[in-house]
């Protein structure tokens, strides 16, 4: 909007810069056939010399409304052009985390065993209830995600660090100091994704799994 205002105003001043150049050339040209001015003598002077004259004041006036048009066009341009510079990049799509997140609950119960308070139950009845549960998520990792790890040795092994390593996929933890490459004890080997399968959605995002309801 400020840049279509700015081009507003230039194409009037330019406009008005062209009549007022247009006017002074009639003047000049009055004075230096007729040696005086006044609105008769203009109209004489002109009748007398009617190429000179609609040169003088045509060139101004035809200059002057080519740079205005101008000057309003690029300041339309500029306004139509910013809004499209501002527009925030979309957010990304959780639609692929839900869908996993679905399946785990499918398969293993994930959430709800998550969601429940185990305080109250002792170690051999949560150890019973993980095995159905580590069962059924690890069946839907094996069978959706292609999964490699990062640091391809056991935990615990002596690893070197290599310069212009991917912080992202290392994380250098302890004395750290100076600058790689460095050397230590493999905390864990991480995990990378190579290849991801899921199922496409067939209810709403948002639904990772539906209430059930047994009619008798």
């Amino acid at each position: 909007m400020h840049e279509q205002s700015r081009g507003g105003v230039a194409a009037a001043l330019i406009l008005l810069l062209a009549v007022g150049l247009a006017a002074g050339n009639v003047v000049f040209f009055t004075l230096a056939v007729k040696g005086a001015l006044s609105l008769e003598l203009v109209q004489q002077a002109l009748q007398e010399s009617p190429p000179s004259a609609a040169f003088l004041a045509g060139a101004p006036l035809l200059a002057g409304i080519a740079l205005a048009l101008w000057a309003a066009n690029a300041g339309r341009g500029a306004a139509v052009a910013a809004p499209a510079a501002e527009v925030p990049a979309a957010p990304p799509s959780a639609d692929a985390a839900l869908r996993l997140l679905a399946l785990l609950q499918q398969e293993g119960r994930l959430i709800d065993f998550l969601e429940e308070d185990i305080a109250p139950y002792d170690d051999a009845q949560v150890g019973a209830a993980v095995r159905a549960i580590h069962q059924g998520c690890r069946q839907v990792l094996q069978e959706r995600l292609q999964l490699e790890r990062i640091i391809d040795r056991e935990d615990g092994a002596t690893v070197d660090v290599p310069e212009g390593f991917d912080p992202a996929a290392i994380r250098v933890t302890g004395n750290v100091a100076g600058s790689p490459p460095f050397r230590g004890t493999l905390e864990h080997a991480g995990w990378r994704a190579v290849k991801i399968a899921l199922p496409e959605s067939t209810t709403a995002a948002t639904i990772i799994a539906p209430a059930e309801v047994e009619v008798s």
